[in-house]
């Protein structure tokens, strides 16, 4: 009788390496994706070209990934927990003052725009045409508010949605501008900018850990 590892062993050793495998290919096309994207946009790429920087085959690559806007999504996803540190480090200043809101924006949130401006910009391409892609943009957003969950604590009830919706329109509106003046290049002068956001964001994070006006009993 020969020695060796049970059946069963042997089998988890094979699954392990697949997943291996699996995850070691994954990351990269997702890798060449980002360099294919880089060099010739979201819209001048194709699936061929991704293919061929990942030295792969077209089989591979659509095991892994439904299309040309899924890889872009599933791009941008890599940067997500990049993207909620941001807004949990938002939620844990010692003090919200209107300086610690503008350190905040100087030094991480624009810093992250200008890091992952190729995922942002190929998957704003890809929303735009893609439904799947836009319906997981938005509850990308949602799952950023909860970071913010501290300033929300005073929103329950019947008031509960409309501080959720509150934070989403902030997350959207500083994502929606940073996206047209750091991806895409809009020019804007850069402490004007700063400034402006730092008074929108300390006045609607302090709106929103006051909780909200409930009308008094006459």
């Amino acid at each position: 009788m020969t020695g060796g590892p049970p059946a069963d062993a042997s089998s988890r050793q094979r699954n392990t390496l697949r997943e291996q495998q699996w995850r070691e290919a994954h990351e990269r096309y997702l890798d060449c994706a980002r360099k294919v994207f880089d060099t010739m946009g979201y819209h001048g790429a194709t699936v061929a070209d991704i293919v061929e920087a990942a030295s792969g085959s077209r089989a591979t690559f659509y095991a892994h990934f439904r299309d040309k806007a899924d890889i872009a999504a599933c791009l941008f996803e890599r940067a997500l927990p990049a993207g909620a540190e941001i807004y949990r480090r938002a939620a844990e200043f010692p003090n919200l003052t209107l300086p610690a809101v503008r350190a905040w924006l100087d030094e991480h949130v624009l810093e992250f725009w200008c890091r992952y401006g190729v995922e942002v910009d190929v998957v704003n391409h890809a929303m735009a045409n893609d439904p799947d892609v836009a319906a997981r943009h938005y509850q990308w957003g949602v799952e950023a508010v909860r970071e913010l969950e501290p300033y929300l604590a005073k929103w329950t009830g019947e008031y509960e949605q409309m501080g959720l919706l509150r934070a989403l329109m902030l997350v959207f509106q500083l994502e929606r501008f940073c996206y047209h003046w750091l991806v895409r290049g809009v020019p804007h002068d850069r402490n004007t900018v700063l400034d402006i956001l730092s008074d929108l964001w300390f006045r609607e994070l302090e709106f929103l850990r006051a909780g909200p006006r409930r009308p008094t009993s006459s």
